[in-house]
């Protein structure tokens, strides 16, 4: 055998054996590396957006619009519609604020039947639990708001009058479906009443439409004093959500 081949045979036998206590060193490596837990933090992307407890429905889901269309971001009017009497309703429910006017045409001249039962049943559970609940005011005519707003902006001016009082067509009032309780000052909501109201009125179908710190969202200031009737499923889910009906349709409210 020659020197040569002897020398490139050794060489080849280092280089094996080189490589061979490389890869034992990784896969030690590998192996003492602690997997990751279960449990770990998500990041930011992965931490799931808090919903209520079902699905945001979409919006815009009127005689108009197709059932289980993707819901749109807050402004995008596209594919909100409107049934032939020219008022919004999703899911049943009629919708009107600073977006979204009833024609002056519209009203259904009272209360409506379930908004007084549902009424007359949480009213009687407050007078057991001690508290006393009447409504200040109920169902209101586009002139008799046209009335109202027109002497609340000669008292205080426009600016102010929109936080508070809603133009002729974009009052809940002219719907039927919603009341104005006991008080019509923002220290109602601090009171043993109001705060019985605003724990419980879901349970007949009712919420606080405008609550506390949703200005920006529903186009008006707290107002604890005035209810919405939704039925209790949706009443329910808003009050377990803490949405107001902009959030929960996605829907914007300015004029």
């Amino acid at each position: 055998m020659s020197t040569h081949r002897t020398d490139r045979r050794i060489t080849a036998g280092l280089v094996i054996g080189t490589v061979a206590i490389a890869l034992a060193v990784v896969a030690t490596v590998v192996e003492s590396r602690p997997a990751q837990s279960s449990h770990a933090s998500p990041t930011a992307s992965d931490t799931p957006r808090p919903t209520a407890s079902k699905t945001l429905p979409s919006r815009g889901i009127t005689s108009g619009a197709a059932p289980g269309a993707a819901a749109a971001p807050v402004d995008d009017l596209a594919g909100v519609t409107f049934d032939s009497d020219g008022v919004l309703r999703i899911d049943g429910h009629v919708v009107v604020n600073k977006s979204f006017a009833l024609p002056a045409t519209f009203g259904p001249g009272d209360l409506d039947p379930a908004l007084v039962a549902a009424f007359q049943a949480m009213q009687a559970e407050a007078a057991a639990a001690g508290f006393s609940l009447w409504i200040l005011s109920g169902y209101r005519s586009h002139a008799h708001q046209t009335d109202n707003y027109t002497q609340r902006v000669a008292e205080v001016g426009q600016e102010t009058a929109d936080r508070g009082m809603a133009r002729p067509g974009h009052s809940e009032h002219q719907t039927g479906l919603a009341i104005d309780v006991n008080s019509l000052s923002t220290s109602f909501g601090s009171t043993p009443t109001g705060q019985w109201v605003a724990q419980n009125a879901y349970r007949f179908g009712f919420v606080v439409r405008y609550p506390d710190g949703k200005e920006a969202v529903t186009g008006f200031k707290y107002e604890p004093w005035h209810l919405r009737y939704l039925g209790v499923e949706l009443a329910t889910e808003l009050t377990a959500s803490g949405l107001t009906l902009e959030e929960y349709y996605r829907l914007p409210s300015a004029y």
